[in-house]
């Protein structure tokens, strides 16, 4: 399926079309195709692939993505006064033109899935504040023969269709590999706002590279004179042609050729590795005051310089500001006490405390959807700045970090205070780390997409509640070792009595560093994280947080039951767990069981079990059993034909280990066979892949080790990661035989 983000994507259509609010969805959709279908360039003409593409998967003979936008003030009249909001048309389209090679490019054109109508518009009595937005398609396929066939857009089904939320799936019938698709999504948004215009919800990112080749690549943008505009071109992007029509509208086009496609997917960090482009805009505002601070902008400093001057100018105390500082006087008995107390004492408790605050107090809104709350993430620049000042106000030596994900855009490529993160270090002997990300990060972790990226420290220094100064320098932050990063599951495994040809299985376990993260959040109950958060600072009541909020004071038996509901419904969840790990759904699923929340960093590792069944690992062969014992693993990576060769590096996600320990009851009167080739070791300077399997009394002793020493690999090194690769997925086909004895 190709789904498509409907604000990043369009095409130059006259204003005046959507401008008459009178005219019908199917009349606009049949200008809008006359539009796209009869002004196209000469490249969305073309039938012919290159020679050297011609078994590419699918070859993109061309696609055009552009916007228009046009804001400015309008009067809105309250009952008291009259207020200016700000009218946004904006009109956008994504165009292509698409060779189908082969069955997977075919799968993935087949239906187009898009959000074909959306209002959110308010109304307060006689004023009504807009916000709409329509979309329309078009796909037509072009056979070998040059046959043309339109696609009916009215044959789509709305999968939501509510009156002001509508959201449509198109099947493209007829479709095959050697035909073309040539198909559009048009965006139509029309706006106002009083609240200024978020240069946010205005963000366009293009990476200049894709899944396929695409030959021909068009992006224009065109802003009325009243917009600010600001883009970057990273990694080595060409710059946009710029220019003014009649108007003083600002113009950017780019015509591209020949983009590769992405070398791989595996192990990358495309805004990294490969060239791309940002771009955004706000009416009316500074560019520095719409992306959420305010100051006088450095017109000599790079783009991180003034981002970093933004992030210092929030240094403001305000009431409160403090308020975990006397909530740790009072854990510690007195101002005295807390003074005395060792540092690392003083931080950890101040980083429950945050996080019992943070994570621990609920506006109401979470009862629409428990699965998500597990899933929340803080806001990191506000609380490193809330942290560092407390600190500063308790004589702790500290600095801020700001860093940007491994994952994403460079320090050097920052476009908006979004694209980089905050943590607060504490300068003593061995430096510790408060860091400020989801629910089960512990004191003194750093999350993994920071680790070994450079980071700018800034050291403050109070003068006086609004005035704080900074020295600044550069650091690079520590990478946690492997063995830090650890997984070690313990299997006892017996064919089901009932039915050899199943496998009863126990499974216990281990999870610490970055790997415990997703299961935590996914097995963990809500309310064992608040109990856990609230035991550890002595915090209130659930009941008595909920009264100190109007929102949510009269919610105390809606969240009682949500969280005991909840909690009744984990094993759905441990079901899942198990499922992604031995890809087929587990049956009889039971004595699941949380031995160790890990919440804290006194006590790190995650720790789970669970008993089950699994089917289609076990093959009667006459009067014996062959177990697909390499499979109790979990499923380890294969590479791909086209995986093989890779000059890109090597963007792990962690340096990592895991340990398998699987026991397999031998039934009597039988005897395993196949054990010699289960026995494997592959070491090398980018990690470890090693396997062993001996019987032991009437068991099967099966050891596995997986080590991926480092975080990073340059591309050269890639032929060593393959070894390991291969051995481990190797071991997955490995097979044990039972066999009958006389």
């Amino acid at each position: 399926m190709k789904s498509f983000l409907l604000l990043t994507i369009g095409l130059l259509i006259t204003a005046s079309l959507f401008a008459q609010d009178n005219v019908p969805y199917a009349e606009k959709a049949m200008q809008i195709q006359k539009e796209v279908w009869g002004t196209a360039v000469p490249e969305f003409k073309s039938t012919t692939v290159p020679a050297n593409l011609a078994n590419e998967s699918a070859v993109v003979l061309a696609r055009s993505f552009s916007l228009q936008r046009t804001s400015k003030p309008r009067i809105k009249f309250m009952i008291i006064a009259a207020g200016v909001a700000t009218r946004t048309i904006k009109l956008t389209t994504y165009h292509e033109r698409v060779k189908i090679n082969d069955k997977t490019a075919l799968e993935n054109y087949s239906t187009l899935s898009y959000q074909k109508k959306l209002d959110n518009s308010t109304s307060f009595l006689f004023n009504k504040i807009a916000n709409v937005q329509d979309t329309y398609i078009g796909a037509k396929i072009i056979k070998p023969d040059g046959k043309e066939i339109v696609v009916n857009t009215g044959e789509e089904v709305l999968l939501k269709n509510e009156q002001k939320d509508q959201k449509g799936k198109l099947a493209i019938p007829g479709l095959q590999a050697g035909d073309i698709l040539d198909y559009y999504i048009s965006n139509s948004d029309f706006t106002e706002t009083t609240q200024g215009n978020s240069f946010k919800d205005n963000d366009n990112l293009f990476v200049l590279a894709d899944e396929y080749p695409v030959l021909y690549y068009s992006i224009d943008f065109q802003y009325n004179k009243k917009i600010k505009v600001q883009y970057i071109n990273a990694n080595g992007a060409p710059k946009f042609v710029e220019s003014n029509n009649d108007n003083d509208d600002l113009l950017l086009s780019l015509k591209l050729r020949n983009l590769p496609k992405y070398q791989s997917v595996l192990w990358t960090s495309p805004l990294r590795q490969y060239p791309y482009i940002e771009i955004g805009s706000s009416y009316g505002a500074k560019i520095n005051t719409m992306m959420g601070y305010d100051y006088e902008k450095d017109p000599n400093a790079t783009r991180f310089e003034n981002n970093e001057l933004g992030f210092q100018a929030a240094f403001k105390e305000y009431p409160g500001f403090n308020d975990v500082e006397g909530k740790l006087k009072d854990y510690f008995g007195s101002h005295k006490s807390l003074k005395n107390a060792p540092v690392d004492s003083i931080l950890k408790v101040f980083y429950d405390e945050w996080k019992f605050n943070v994570f621990c107090n609920y506006s109401g809104k979470e009862l629409e959807n428990m699965n998500e709350m597990n899933y929340r993430k803080a806001r990191s620049e506000y609380a490193a700045i809330l942290t560092s000042m407390m600190l500063t106000d308790l004589d702790i030596d500290n600095a801020v970090l700001l860093v940007a994900s491994r994952n994403s855009n460079s320090l050097e490529n920052v476009y908006n205070m979004d694209d980089m993160d905050a943590m607060v270090v504490i300068n003593t002997t061995t430096p510790m780390y408060l860091c400020f990300d989801d629910i089960v990060t512990h004191f003194n972790e750093i999350p993994a997409r920071f680790q070994g990226e450079k980071a700018v420290e800034l050291f403050p220094k109070r003068h006086n509640s609004q005035n704080y100064s900074f020295t600044s320098d550069h650091t690079t932050l520590p990478v946690t070792t492997s063995e830090k990063n650890h997984v070690e599951e313990s299997l006892e495994v017996s064919l089901l009595p009932a039915n050899p040809q199943k496998l009863k299985i126990t499974r216990t376990v281990k999870e610490q560093g970055e790997l415990r993260h997703s299961d935590q959040k996914l097995l963990l109950p809500v309310q064992d994280i608040d109990d856990g958060y609230r035991a550890m600072i002595k915090g209130d009541e659930l009941a008595k947080r909920l009264k100190k909020n109007d929102k949510t004071k009269k919610m105390g038996d809606d969240f009682s039951y949500a969280f005991t509901k909840e909690k009744m419904d984990m094993s759905k969840n441990f079901t899942a767990e198990i499922k992604s790990q031995f890809d087929q759904d587990p049956e009889q699923v039971t004595d699941t069981k949380i031995i160790n929340p890990a919440l804290e960093n006194t006590s790190p590792v995650f720790q789970y079990c669970a008993s089950f069944v699994l089917n289609n690992l076990v093959k009667k062969a006459g009067n014996n059993y062959i177990i697909e014992a390499g499979k109790l693993t979990g499923s380890f990576y294969k590479l791909e034909d086209k995986d093989r060769k890779r000059n890109i590096d090597i963007y792990m996600p962690c340096a990592r280990s895991f340990k398998y320990s699987i026991s397999i009851t031998i039934p009597p009167g039988y005897s395993a066979k196949g054990m010699e080739e289960m026995t494997v070791k592959k070491v090398n300077k980018t990690g470890t892949f090693t396997s062993s399997a001996v019987v032991n009394g009437n068991n099967l002793i099966i050891t596995v080790n997986r080590v991926y020493n480092n975080n990073f690999e340059k591309a050269s090194d890639w032929p060593l990661v393959v070894d390991l690769i291969d051995a481990a997925s190797n071991f997955n086909s490995q097979k044990i035989l039972l066999e009958k004895k006389g």
